[in-house]
């Protein structure tokens, strides 16, 4: 009987080190909504939506359909360019190091596949200045079914913070071209 409550005292306790030195090694995470603020940058996720494209990619496409090679920066086949306008403010006052092209990652509950930037519209900006703001759009090309139907977020991760924030968009699965 001893034999056995000192077998579960010490199963007990390497259960409770083993979780304490994993929640320690890793990164801190935020669980949010469509904002978050991290050493005086916020950051808002407002919108997102597929991007019409001039071609169509789709498999559905009537006639020729060009190949991706032969159109630079365009969508793999298969995949389609998503949208997502993102704000970031500086509220304190100081200039804070903000890279908006560096810092997000598209991620759904499908699965463990994350999605970096194919573009963005918010220039080579190192820092921002106290008190200022940038509104951009990062693109994103992926199949469209791995948004279908499950939520997505962007994972802002700025100076080792992780904060996750919901992107305004249903997931359907969505074309268009038609």
């Amino acid at each position: 009987m001893v034999v056995v409550v000192i077998l579960a005292a010490v199963a007990v306790g390497l259960f409770g080190v083993g979780r304490l030195v994993a929640v320690l090694r890793a990164p801190p995470r935020a669980v949010v909504g469509a904002e978050a603020t991290h050493d005086g940058v916020n950051v808002r996720v407002t919108a997102a939506s597929w991007t019409g494209m001039d071609h169509d990619m789709s498999g559905t496409a009537p006639g020729y359909t060009m190949p991706p090679a032969m159109m630079p920066g365009m969508p793999a086949a298969g995949e389609q360019r998503l949208a997502v306008t993102v704000t970031v403010v500086n509220t304190s006052d100081e200039t804070r190091p903000v890279r908006p092209a560096r810092e997000f990652t598209l991620r759904a509950a499908t699965g463990e596949k994350g999605w970096e930037p194919h573009s963005h519209t918010f220039g080579e900006l190192p820092r921002l200045a106290a008190h200022n703001a940038l509104a951009g759009t990062l693109f994103f090309d992926l199949p469209p079914a791995d948004l279908n139907g499950s939520p997505a977020w962007i994972e802002w991760n700025h100076e080792g913070v992780v904060s996750r924030l919901s992107v305004p968009f249903n997931g359907a699965v969505h074309s268009p071209h038609r």
